[in-house]
This record gives C-alpha cells, structure tokens and sequence, in this order.
C-alpha cells in the first residue's frame, strides 16, 4: 500500500495538475480559516492581475480554505478543474494529517511501552516461545543478574546466570512457575521464582513469553528468622522448665551444705570438700538464673537498655555454661553506657552465634576478644578470634543463607544470615572483616537510643 502524500507532496501535485491542465501559469497555494465558506468560489485575483479559487475542506477536524490563484483569467471548464484539483487536494491533505497523527500515535505509544519495560522494578524478560531465545530484558532484571543487555540478546538456555548443572529447559512454558538458583555475574548465588505467561501473535498461537522473576532472598531471611524465632520461643519454655526442676534440688543441697559447714571443723578436708560443694552450687544457681532470664524476654518486645549490659550478660552466660571450652574469652567496654532500643534476647542470639563461630574456628583453642565501644552516634560492638580467617571467596558469602564451610560437622548456614536479619531488623548493620591466617572481626553497629527510645 502506498503511503500518503505529505501536505507539500499534495501541494506540489496540485501545481503540477494545474500545470498540465492550464499550461504555463502561475499557481500559489495558501491555508487560512473557513470561516463558514462551504462552497467553491472562483474570481479574481486581487489587482485584477488573475483568477482566484477558494475550496473549503476538512482537515485535523477543523475546516480551512485551500486556495489557488492563477495567473490570467480562466475559462469556466478551466476553473472547474482547477476547484476538482482543489477538491483532490484537500482530500489528499486529510488523508496526509490523519496518516501523520495515526504515525504518530504509534509512535509514541511504542516509546511509552518501551520506557515503561525498561523502568519496571520488577525484573521482566521477553522470548521466543518456539525457540525459547532470549529477546529482551528490562534494567531490573539485568541489575539482578549483573549482565548487559547486549550480553543476553538471542540466548538459548540454559542461561549463564543459572546454577550449573541446572538444565530444566522444559520448564519454561506459559502458566509455569519454577524456582531457580541464580549466580550473579560476580558470584553471589540466590533463589528466584520465574512465572511465565505467554503473549499469542497475530494467528492467536503463544507466540512471545515473558517472564516475571522474583528475588526470595528477603523471603527465606525472613522465614528462616521466623523459625529460629519459634526455636528460641521453644528453648526458652523448655529453659523454664528445666531451671525450676533444677532449683527445687538445688536450694535443698545449698541449705544442707550451709549447716554441714558451720559443723565442719576449720581447715579440715571436709570443710574443703563441702565448700566446693557450696562454690559448685552457687554456679549453678546463676546459671539457672540465666537460663531463667532468657526465657522470661519477650524475643519481640524492644527495651532501652545499656549495649555493654546486653554484651555483659551474654558473655557471663557463655563462661558460666562452659560454652567456650579451650577458648580465652577477654571482653572490654569503654564504660560509656551507650542505651540502644533493642530486644535483649534477639542481640544476645546475635553474640551467641558469633561466639559459637568464633569457636568452631578454633578447634584446638585459641582467644577471642570482645569489644564494646561508642563511634560517633552508634554504639558498637566486635567479636574478635585469632582463628585461620576467612578465604575471600567464601568471605562476601558468608551472610548468605544456607552458606557454609561447616556442614560436614554439622553447619546449617543460617547463624550468620539471622544474625544480620536482627541487626537490619533494628536499623544496625553487621560486618566481617578476615584475613587468611589472621583472624576474623565481625562488628554489630547500632543506632544510639536516648532514654525514650528515639
């Protein structure tokens, strides 16, 4: 089909019309406002000097005058040909404006479609559903995955950014939903959930697909909080329990010991021996007192409380229980008493699994070393060992979930994971430091609290 004239095309067809019909005469052409003229007109020329012809016509939904002056006077069969070239002309020009603003209309719909593909933060992708190869993909979905653009045009799968060894290819299929574990161009790995629908062409088969992708990072750090946060729920009843068993005994043994001592003799080995019993006891009774202190917080409720005390009482906790077996546990606070708006309980879950790994990286013993400080307006606590360190591949993976070096003894990857879930989850952060054979640091940064908590 050919495209319409443009207005000047139309012009110019007009002169040439007028030119083959009239001979060699001058024609000027002009546009102006109806103003209610609906009929052809003809007469001459202002100063005498020709013929002119005036054509009301319709054009972008408002009516104009198209009018032509001609050189000399015309005969009547002359100016009826020259009002039909009019007449075509205008036709021509509606033709030509509806042509330009339908263009235009196109155009500027495929611009907005493709600026709101390309601006969507939701990770998208378009296919060739035959084929399954790669079309295009939107900024959020190459930030995803740390790709270009021109890097993923006509790609089959499966796709450099899937987790080797992961060759499902039938799964992509419209109404499909598959769960996959993505490796970022720079090595970090995480779970997505793809959902593909399909986009039927002209001959109403599914001719395109587009995929929809979803990071579940955020959602198993959460799941996986939930449930730690159900364990400690659970620990802390058991904790209960267990401590007002114990203590029932226990007071009757201490009551005992204390009247045996005031019978023993002075110096004796039975007085000796009844005051480890004693000594051994009273260690006992404050680690039921912990135990008891764990389960009575509330692992949601917030509390202003000093960092230090928090810190204090979770290493007490850990040298009372034995926890740090072999290891050398040195803490050191700067006595400023920085109040932070946290939950105890959840902070000191933080401590607890930074002790645990700081032990589990030190096997035949070693030191660790606690340091609780105020830098600027955050209150700030490091863990310290001098174990063998992290290597630097494993190190900008360690907070992922799941992650871990342990799990032939016994690691499940989700201490640290949680630990920084807690951190976040009060506006602080959590970071690590390590260098091979050197240790590691890992340091929990909070915002200062005054005493109303803001």
């Amino acid at each position: 089909m050919n495209e319409a004239p443009t207005l000047g095309e139309a012009y110019q067809l007009l002169a040439d019309g007028a030119s083959r019909v009239l001979g060699s005469v001058l024609v000027t052409v002009s546009e102006r406002a109806a103003e209610g003229a609906v009929v052809a007109t003809a007469g001459k020329a202002p100063g005498g000097r020709g013929t002119t012809i005036d054509v009301p016509v319709a054009a972008g939904g408002s009516r104009i005058v198209l009018g032509a002056t001609f050189a000399g006077e015309l005969s009547a069969e002359d100016a009826g040909e020259a009002t039909r070239l009019l007449q075509t002309l205008g036709r021509l020009t509606s033709i030509a404006e509806r042509s330009q603003r339908e263009q235009a209309r196109q155009l500027l719909d495929e611009r907005y479609l493709a600026a709101l593909f390309q601006h969507l933060p939701v990770p998208l992708t378009v296919g060739n559903a035959r084929e399954r190869r790669l079309l295009s993909a939107n900024r959020a979905f190459l930030d995803l995955i740390g790709y270009e653009a021109d890097e993923l045009a006509g790609l089959q799968p499966p796709f450099p950014w899937w987790d080797p060894g992961d060759r499902d290819v039938q799964s992509i299929e419209p109404g499909a939903v598959t769960h996959r574990t993505y490796r970022h161009k720079g090595g970090r790995t995480f779970p997505v959930e793809m959902t593909w629908h399909g986009i039927p062409g002209a001959d109403g088969e599914v001719e395109l697909l587009l995929g929809i992708a979803a990071d579940l990072t955020e959602k198993r750090r959460l799941d996986m909080q939930l449930v730690q946060s159900g364990k400690l729920a659970a620990i802390g009843e058991l904790a209960a329990g267990v401590a007002h068993e114990i203590n029932n005994p226990l007071f009757a043994i201490l009551g005992l010991t204390e009247f045996l001592l005031k019978e023993a003799e002075p110096e004796s080995k039975a007085r000796q021996r009844l005051e480890l019993i004693q000594q051994t006891g009273l260690e006992i009774k404050e680690i039921v007192r912990a135990l008891l202190d764990f389960a009575r917080e509330n692992a949601e409720e917030r509390l202003v409380v000093p960092l230090e005390d928090v810190v204090r009482s979770t290493v007490d906790l850990v040298r009372r229980t034995n926890a740090h077996k072999g290891v050398e546990l040195i803490d050191s606070y700067d006595g400023s008493g920085a109040l932070v708006h946290v939950s105890p309980n959840q902070i000191k879950q933080v401590f607890l699994n930074l002790f645990a790994n700081a032990r589990q990286a030190m096997p035949q013993g070693g030191t660790v070393r606690v340091d609780v400080r105020v830098e600027g307006d955050r209150a700030v606590a490091s863990v310290s060992d001098d174990g063998p360190g992290i290597e630097p591949e494993s190190l900008g993976r360690i907070f992922e979930p799941f992650y871990t070096t342990k799990r032939a003894t016994g690691g499940t990857g989700l201490g640290l994971s949680v630990s920084l879930g807690i951190a976040e989850s009060h506006a602080g952060s959590l970071t690590a430091l390590s260098a091979v054979g050197k240790g590691s640091t890992f340091t929990l940064s909070l915002p200062i609290a005054d005493e109303e908590g803001e």
